[in-house]
């Protein structure tokens, strides 16, 4: 049966194809990046990052990604005032002795204008998921890819902080700057 055996050769070749990108997705050290927002508590903006974070892309044999795993350790975070800092871990704001990770699942990433891309997916904070939309631009390079975006996102969709704006700022920006090195 030539017919069959050509079909399940070529079928032999995308499957080996495939175990050899999904050998070679991206992994993302913490180290290699940025993940953070920016904030407006009483008319003053300030910026805090995350040290802990897992930024998983799913690849296509052109090497362009069509999903996203993020998960955020909220407990992990970084404003450089201490203080400010045990204060967004309370219950008020991210609750991280409930709700100790924020997580992105995207599954679908379109085309923007130039040389952007959305992804398309769901956030989830403190129990609560949304969906939402994510622009960003993927550069791939020879030994790895950028991954650059921010985003804007309502601090009141998820229970975090106050719920009028009287003294904090109801939108924060998040932002990323993320590099790959290929998986050894």
């Amino acid at each position: 049966m030539p017919g069959i055996t050509r079909v399940a050769d070529g079928l032999a070749a995308r499957l080996a194809l495939l175990a050899c990108l999904l050998a070679s997705v991206p992994v993302l050290a913490a180290t290699q990046g940025r993940f953070g927002y920016r904030a407006v508590v009483e008319g003053q903006a300030f910026e805090t990052r995350f040290t802990v974070y897992r930024v998983t892309p799913a690849i296509d044999e052109r090497g362009m990604p069509f999903g996203f795993d993020v998960e955020i350790d909220l407990r992990a975070i970084d404003s450089g005032d201490g203080e400010r800092d045990a204060e967004m871990r309370a219950a008020e704001w991210f609750d991280v002795e409930s709700h100790p990770t924020a997580r992105y699942r995207s599954t679908r990433v379109t085309n923007a204008d130039g040389d952007g891309r959305i992804m398309q997916g769901e956030l989830t904070v403190k129990g609560v998921t949304r969906a939402l939309d994510v622009p960003f631009t993927w550069q791939p390079f020879p030994t790895g890819a950028q991954l650059r975006g921010v985003v804007s996102v309502d601090r009141r969709w998820f229970g975090v902080g106050p719920a009028d704006e009287a003294s904090v700022g109801a939108f924060v920006e998040v932002a990323f700057d993320l590099r790959w090195e290929p998986r050894e």
